[in-house]
């Protein structure tokens, strides 16, 4: 399963990993969301309890909104991941499942056949006579 890239054989099964490798650093961890929803919360508090000047309460204001929106967005994106990641490992197993089974027929099935081949009368079938030399007269 490798093709011909720049001149350089690629391995699919590697170039998917080092893909999913990649793509696992850019995604932000759990814990990262939690922090960036604990720190909007907290500047959405502090704008709801008008401890700071109106100035700085318009900033915390919109600082918490787009936090939560980013955390939304961030929570979204991952549960589309899961997601996406359950359907490969479904498709995969499905895919595993119907080739196991797809043997174990094509085996019962040959067994089958050799059985039936084995159990026909094939005498009266074989070397049956095209032309008989008895009855030929000249």
């Amino acid at each position: 399963m490798s093709r011909q890239l720049n001149n350089h054989a690629v391995n699919h099964q590697a170039l998917d990993h080092q893909v999913a490798h990649r793509a696992a650093h850019l995604q932000p961890s759990a814990a990262a969301r939690s922090t960036i929803l604990i720190l909007s919360g907290y500047l959405l508090g502090t704008t709801a309890a008008h401890v700071c000047s109106p100035m700085m309460e318009r900033g915390a204001l919109f600082a918490g909104l787009i936090g939560t929106l980013f955390y939304a967005l961030m929570a979204f994106r991952a549960r589309q991941k899961q997601l996406h990641h359950a359907r490969l490992a479904l498709r995969k197993a499905t895919v595993q499942l119907e080739r196991r089974m797809d043997q174990h027929v094509r085996i019962a099935s040959a067994r089958l056949m050799l059985k039936l081949h084995a159990a026909q009368a094939w005498s009266h079938e074989q070397y049956m006579p095209v032309v008989r030399a008895a009855n030929l007269t000249r």
